[in-house]
């Protein structure tokens, strides 16, 4: 609309002025350092003219060479893209404090200029997501490139968000492969799998993972926790846990004896009523710097009266480490098992004491 009325601005002052620069040709001198300038008020509106067209001709070229696609030297697109850009500052820094509605409206602004556009679809799509708004949200996944991984990982990730765990293992099966460079994306699909349920199947990854080296070092510690004491137990359950079986034996031999893995073989007994043999299996395998890492999974291990041997353990352990809140946690386990709830409350308060994340 802006350009329209500047347009008839432009043409209505050049029908008024226009006869009577020809008419009334005028006179200008310009002296400068000495040097005389000397032309007609026409001649000099032709003189700025031309200037112009160069300067945009000028602008083109170096464009073209320098690849400088995203600067404009139209005014009123450099102004959209000035808009633009304030839009999308802004909308980060809301999205930074998760104000999810306000980062929703300022990258929908910032989405007008195609600078760095599917990174401001990618942010406007989250920030529509968390606001309320999937039907926004899908609108601007739509409009990302489909070969793209990161247009992949946004869709899995809203379909995981969305507790639909087992659609976003069938987006991510086919994609996630040997020749798979993105390690977020191979770290989303082992996600997916655990939320989904699909053990086996997630056992069958674990080679491709370790390989590519989707987890660092000390993330894959953690790993090995989210993974095996669940899959084990649930497939046991299943009647579907065979350590004969190729998904299992192509695991390293590191992961099938890992501390983990035999958190999971002793879940998998005491479900079956082996209590003793869980507790001599678990009692073989803790170690106390790992003991923050298998509390969680071990908590949910119904040995019942079976903890004599682990009592000792943990009471030996405290010997020489009076102040690990975790062997307290461990101790308020144990009571819980054995039918004290005094005991565990005493134990728990301890753990509590000395390491407040037990919360």
């Amino acid at each position: 609309m802006i350009r329209v009325l500047l347009l008839i601005g432009i043409l209505a002052a050049a029908m008024w002025f226009g006869p009577m620069l020809v008419n009334n040709a005028g006179y200008i001198k310009i002296i400068v350092a000495g040097t005389v300038f000397e032309t007609t008020l026409l001649g000099l509106s032709l003189l700025i003219l031309a200037l112009i067209a160069v300067t945009w001709f000028i602008g083109i070229v170096l464009r073209k060479l320098l690849r400088l696609q995203h600067i404009s030297f139209n005014f009123f697109r450099w102004r959209r893209q000035r808009k633009a850009q304030q839009a999308y500052e802004l909308g980060l820094q809301a999205y930074a404090k998760q104000q999810w509605k306000l980062a929703s409206q300022h990258l929908a602004k910032a989405c007008h200029d195609d600078f760095m556009l599917e990174e401001k679809r990618l942010f406007a799509a989250y920030a529509a997501f968390y606001a309320g708004d999937i039907n926004q949200a899908n609108s601007y996944i739509a409009a990302l490139s489909a070969e793209s991984n990161s247009t992949l990982f946004v869709q899995a990730d809203l379909l995981l968000q969305q507790d639909q765990a087992a659609q976003a293992c069938v987006l991510l099966r086919d994609k996630v492969t040997a020749d798979t460079e993105d390690k977020g994306l191979g770290q989303l699909y082992l996600y997916a799998l655990q939320q989904a349920g699909q053990w086996q199947q997630l056992l069958q990854v674990v080679p491709l993972a370790i390989k590519q080296q989707w987890f660092d070092k000390d993330k894959w510690r953690q790993q090995r926790f989210d993974i095996y004491p669940a899959a084990i137990s649930q497939l046991s359950q299943q009647q579907r846990f065979d350590e004969n079986a190729d998904y299992w034996l192509n695991l390293p031999a590191k992961e099938r004896k890992s501390t983990a893995a035999n958190v999971g073989r002793a879940w998998a007994m005491a479900q079956s009523g082996q209590n003793e043999a869980a507790e001599k299996l678990l009692v073989s395998q803790l170690q106390l710097d790992e003991l923050p890492l298998v509390l969680p999974y071990l908590r949910k291990i119904p040995l019942g009266k079976s903890v004599l041997k682990l009592r000792k353990q943990a009471q030996h352990w405290l010997r020489d480490h009076a102040s690990n809140g975790y062997v307290y946690a461990l101790l308020a386990y144990l009571a819980e098992q054995e039918g004290e709830p005094q005991q565990a409350e005493i134990a728990w308060h301890k753990a509590r004491q000395y390491e407040p994340r037990l919360g």
